[in-house]
This record gives C-alpha cells, structure tokens and sequence, in this order.
C-alpha cells in the first residue's frame, strides 16, 4: 500500500508549507509521512533543486532535499532560496532530519524541536570547523525565532501528549503498512543499541583492533560503522525507556561534531541547554521563517556510526506529520510569505562565506590578533547578537523611516534619541546598528562602531576603555593592520606598559583619515559615570573627532538634565515604543500563551498598548499580570486595572513581588535570593556562577554542593521574571 498519489490540477501558488532535509534517508522519511502525493509542476531552469509534491492534512507540502554530498548551513540556504522562488505562497519551513543528541537528557529515537530557551530563540549558530577530540569552540550569534504559527501549534501538541499521548508510533505502524520496503530499516527493532560511552572513550576503529585482536569477519557489516572494538565497559548504564519528545536549543554548525569533549564544552557554555547538534538548521533560521525537528542518530562523538539514521529519520519525519496537524489553516493565512525575505536569505549566505573567510584570514595573523587584545579585550559583537535577537520582527521601522533618521544618514552629523525607562532605546540600537552593517558593512570606505553603556561594567567603560575599544573596531574594519597602531604597540609592548589616552586619541584620528564616513552609535549614555567626569570626556573625545573628520554620532538616554543640554541644539528623536510595535510585540506573547488570552486576543492587545503608553518594559509587566489569570473575569479585571502614569511602574513591580510572594516558601525564597543576586552584582552573572552563589549560606566556609538549586528551577523562574529583575535593577541604581 502506497500514499494515494492526485493528478487534479496545482499551480505553485497552493502551496504555503516548506520541508527541507539534508539526506536521502531524511526525504524518504518525509514522502512516507505525505497522505497525498501530488503530480509535479514545472520549475525555472535556474532551480537546481529536486520537489516532492503532497498534503499532509490540509497543508499542502513541499519537500526538497540538499544535493547529494552539500550538507551545511550554507547548502540549506541555497536550497530554500530555490525553493521560495519557485513556490513564492510559502509560509514556513521546517527542518526535518537526523542530528547528534547530548546526553544524559538526550538518547537515540528521541526527537528534539527547535523552540525559545531563555535569551535564545531555539536554533544558536556556532563557528566550528571539524570538532576533533579535545577541539574548541566558539558561538558566533543566535538566530530568529520560529513563527507563532507553529509555536502555538507546539503548545498543542504538547498538551495531546499529556492527555493520549504521543501519534510518532501511530504514524510510524502507517509507514510499515503503506511502505513494507522501509519497515526493515525505518521502524525500530532489536538490532538497535542504545551506547552511550564515556566522555574519555574514544572509538576503537577496524585498523586499531586488527594490531590486538584476531577477530574473523563475516563481511555483512563495516568494522569502521560501529563500536565492534570499543571497550563496553567504558559504557554508561542507564535503564532503559520509551521514546521522548524534547524542546529546547539545537546548536547549528557547518561541519560535523564527533567530539565528546567538545560538545560537553559547548552545552556548559551554553548555560547546560543545548539538546542537539546539527549542520543545516542555522542557514534556514538567520531570516527564513522555520522550525527545526531532528531525530536523534548518535551523541556527537567519535562512535558515530549509521545504524540508528534511517529510524531517526522516520521519528523526526512523525513529528512534524504530528505538528502540522496542529497548525490552524488560519493560522498559517495569517503569516506573512517568505518570498519577501528571499534576497536577505541569499545576502546572507554571502555576507556570512565573506565573513568567515575574512575572520579567518585575520585570525591567521597571529600578530594583528594581539595587537587587537594588547588594545582591549572588550567585545560588542555578542552584546548585539543578542539585543538584536530578542526584537520583534517587524518592530522599529518607524525609526529607520523617520526624516530625522534618513537625514543623519546622508548629511546630520549627531542624531540623539532620549527616552524613559523601558522604552525599548537598547532594541532600537540594535536594530540601527543592523541597519547599518546592513547597508554598509561591505564597504571599507565606512566605519561602523558602537558600544553598550552599562553601569554594572563601569572597569570596562573608563575612559582610556572606550576609546580603545572605538579604535579597536576602526581597525578591524581594514584589510590590514595601521602602521600607527602597530607602532604604537610597539613602543608599549616591550615594557609591558599601557597606551595613554592621548595616545589612543591621536592613533583613532590618525586612522580615521582612512574612511570616507564613520557611525558611531552609543547606547545608554546615561550610563557612563560622572563622578570621574568620564561622561563629559569622552563627549568632549567624539566632539573633537566629529571637527576634524566626517564622523556622525547617534545615542541614546533617559532624560537627564546634564545630558540633554549638552545636546540642545542636535537633531532629537524621542524614543518612545511605537503602538504598532507594542502590539506586535503582545501578539507574539499571545500566542505563545493560552487559549483564554487567544480567545480575547484584540482586547489584551488594546488595553495593554494603552496602559503601557509606549514602554515596552511596562507592556511586559502588565503581559506578565494579565498572564496569570485563568477566567475571563478575572482577566477582564486585570485589564481594566492596568497602572498607567509616572507610577506605573512601581505599581506593576509591586504586583510582580506579590505574584513572587504568593509562592510556596521554597519558591519563595528561590525568586528572592535570584533577584537579589541578578539586582546587586557588579556584572551579569553566567549561569553557574549564580547557582553557586545561591548555595552559599551565612557561615558557609566551602561550598555544599548539595545545596545548589536545579537549573530547571534557576531557569523557569528567571525566563518568567527576567524583565521584573532588570526593571528593579534599573530603578534601584
């Protein structure tokens, strides 16, 4: 028995759902999950690509595959470039195969899903080449998060698996019946092992074992395919159990992990949330609106082998057969189309190849990369990747748009952009500094630099600190390292001593004269102390800079008096989040929540963008209040209870506390010392520091290690209330 194939008439324009795989076993998996094969369409001759035409339930589907040998981010981009072009009503995506699981959350036939953890948006890029044992790593940037359309199915999904259970064994009994040639390899049978290997054991290859062992072959099996050689009792036990679903991040890279140590490195640098490894999902995920399922094949480290891939592939393939038919067909009318994102998808192909030759060009110079770290060791880069990627998409068009912004780009001179706490000033940086590395970052005529003011890392935003890092950034915009810089390092270098500011200063003037136009961009200025005068000299530094070359200045701040006179007679844009965006930003949460805020979805939108009165900060809070109720009443209440005014804010923190108090004691007390802690350090705390910073007690000489809080726990609560904590942070400096 066979999927039913249909002849009737199709045009390209009927179908609104991708599903891209990078291996042949992952497409046959994916046609054996349609319930209807379509016959095919004609495509352009520029379209390389191979389309299996169907419907699973009332989504009508598109399935292609990565030519044969090309896997990689790079690959899967091209592939969906193609495939938008083709079929231009897409909607969605997703990214259905095989990837590598980390354990001891994870085992092989588990599938994982791609979905927002924290500050991450599910799908986190990272910059690999091959992880060889005992290799290193390094993150490079987070990517989009998935549509709503499919978060939202998501949510049901898990529900139907609380209450029935899980349709991956239902869909997978299908596939033997309709499709008995794959039962064999596809469906999950005795012959499968579930190893597990400790992190020091290293696979034990036919070549290693033939020096030590007589062994005769039956030839039916590859010796270099499996763990024949290794040494079983370096085997992790662990009780066996059913198949599970897990949601969560999938670390994306663009060779293959067979490394334990370095994928123990990368989960723990990751805050211990990364489920799966994978090559394709981060050249999807940078613009294409997607999803990523991936079934578990092997742990990511040397034993890798063959055997669990074509039931991987089958599991993952069930999955999103499953998910689709949770997505509402109005739902997926209401996504935009992906066509109009097409050429940023292929830009992005080529800024990220260019990108990565070019950093690896200059990493090669070891020379140059120490001069780079001698000047300061601060880095912007990770702070912008993940400011710009918790914007909602969409959101602060209206300052890109605005005459005040188009006219300091093409002739102003310093653009300043005040606006109250949680306004969203820090988010709109983001997105100005996108737009220009955007629309300039190809040209090495223009320099683009920018740095974060934050008051927690006041060591690093000294005076000397700042401009270094400006001059920092001016450098790595050229192909080749200045010979003033370089002779400045020189003369410091031998003994060891560091650069004056005046130095600095005359070595930023002197490569200045190399761009045609820089862009400074300076958030929270505010920030920046003024007990040691460094705000006013490091405005006196950019004033100088802005006389003597063509440099244009844009910052943000709260209203402060000695801030704002200073920049009376500059062009001024008020920052204030924009109505629209404020909606777009809560019908993102909306539908993320449950069925009661969806029922009145336009109501929560107008009450809440209304109270907020452009803060998304305040927006968040009220989000949070209203998100706890469980009735309409009760919901309707809040609403019209919502703070609103100069005391908004101490009103809905007040309620955030009392949410907080109203929690069992050890919850309590869990969220207490969590704020305490996130509220009074000097910097942002990584992860493990926080959770040995809570096991310490009064009269505690050494650490307990019993005492310290599950990550779950840490992470459930701080997702919930990071906004609470931030915006109590703010208002207590």
């Amino acid at each position: 028995m066979t999927s039913e194939t249909v002849l009737e008439s199709r045009t390209h324009d009927d179908y609104h759902v991708g599903w891209v795989c990078a291996l042949p076993t992952e497409q046959t998996a994916a046609i054996a999950m349609l319930d209807q094969r379509h016959a095919g369409l004609p495509k352009p001759p520029n379209d390389n690509n191979t389309y299996t035409l169907g419907s699973v339930g009332k989504h009508n589907v598109v399935i292609a595959c990565l030519p044969k040998g090309k896997i990689g981010t790079v690959s899967a981009a091209t592939v969906a470039t193609a495939m938008l072009s083709t079929f231009p009503n897409i909607k969605f995506c997703l990214m259905v195969g095989i990837g590598g699981g980390i354990p001891p959350k994870v085992r092989l036939g588990d599938v994982v899903v791609s979905t927002p953890v924290g500050a991450f948006p599910g799908v986190v890029q990272y910059d690999l080449g091959k992880a060889h044992q005992g290799g290193t790593f390094e993150r490079t940037g987070a990517l989009n998060s998935p549509p709503n359309a499919l978060l939202a199915a998501l949510t049901m999904v898990e529900s139907e698996h609380d209450l029935t259970g899980s349709r991956i064994p239902e869909y997978l009994r299908e596939l033997g019946q309709r499709w008995p040639r794959l039962a064999p390899k596809y469906l999950k049978s005795d012959s499968l092992k579930d190893q597990l290997f400790k992190v020091d054991c290293t696979h034990t290859s036919k070549s290693v074992a033939d020096r030590t062992v007589i062994r005769i072959d039956d030839g039916e099996s590859d010796a270099e395919d499996d763990c024949r050689f290794c040494d079983r009792n370096q085997t992790v036990k662990r009780r066996p159990r059913e198949m599970r679903v897990h949601y969560g991040l999938i670390a994306s890279g663009n060779e293959v992990a067979e490394d334990s140590i370095f994928r123990d490195k990368l989960n723990n640098d990751l805050g211990g949330q990364v489920l799966c490894v994978e090559m394709e999902a981060a050249g999807l995920a940078h613009n294409f609106p997607c999803i990523t399922i991936r079934g578990i094949c092997d742990y990511a480290d040397s034993h890798k082998n063959k055997s669990w891939q074509a039931h991987a592939a089958a599991v993952a393939a069930a999955f999103a057969k499953e998910l689709l038919g949770q997505v509402q067909a109005s739902d997926v009318e209401r996504e935009a189309t992906a066509k109009k994102i097409l050429s940023q998808i292929h830009e992005t192909v080529l800024e990220t190849d260019s990108n990565i030759r070019e950093v690896k060009r200059k990493m090669d110079r070891k020379e140059d990369v120490e001069i780079l770290e001698w000047l300061t060791p601060v880095n912007y880069g990770p702070r912008q990747s993940d400011n710009f990627s918790q914007r909602q998409q969409g959101t602060g068009e209206w300052l890109l748009t605005s005459k005040e912004f188009r006219d300091w780009i093409d002739t102003g001179k310093t653009l300043f952009c005040p606006g109250v706490p949680g306004s969203g000033k820090t988010i709109l940086t983001s997105i100005v500094i996108n737009e220009l590395t955007t629309r300039f970052g190809d040209d090495e005529t223009i320099g683009i630099v920018y740095i974060y003011g934050n008051y927690r890392q006041s060591d690093e935003q000294k005076l000397d600190h700042l401009l270094k890092s400006l001059l920092k950034q001016l450098v790595q915009g050229q192909s080749s390292m200045p010979a003033s810089l370089k002779t400045l390092y020189d003369k410091h270098n031998v003994g060891k001593t560091r650069a004056s500011v005046e130095e600095v200063s005359a070595t930023i003037h002197s490569i200045a004269g190399l761009y045609s136009r820089i862009f400074i961009v300076f958030d929270a200025l505010d920030e920046l102390k003024e007990t040691d005068g460094c705000r006013n000299r490091f405005l006196d530094e950019i004033f100088q800079f802005q006389a003597h070359c063509s440099a244009k200045f844009f910052m943000t701040s709260r209203f402060i008096p000695e801030i704002t006179v200073v920049f009376k007679g500059a062009t001024t844009i008020e920052i204030r989040a924009d109505d629209e965006d404020v909606r777009c930003f809560l019908d993102s949460k909306i539908s993320q929540s449950g069925h009661l805020l969806q029922t009145h979805r336009d109501v929560v939108k107008t009450e809440i963008a209304k109270a907020a009165d452009g803060m998304f900060l305040l927006a968040n809070l009220h989000f949070q209040s209203v998100s706890t109720k469980r009735t309409p009443k009760k919901m309707k209440d809040a609403l019209s209870n919502l703070s609103s005014g100069p005391k908004a804010y101490d009103i809905a923190y007040k309620k955030a506390m009392e949410r907080i108090n109203g929690q069992d004691q050890d919850s309590k007390e869990l969220a207490t010392h969590v704020l305490s802690w996130i509220t009074c350090a000097r910097r942002v705390l990584k992860t493990s520091e926080l959770q040995h910073a809570l096991a310490i007690e009064e009269n505690d000489t050494e650490l307990d290690e019993e005492k310290i809080p599950q990550l779950d726990d840490m992470v459930s609560f701080t997702t919930q209330h990071r906004n609470t904590s931030t915006g109590l942070a703010t208002s207590g400096s």
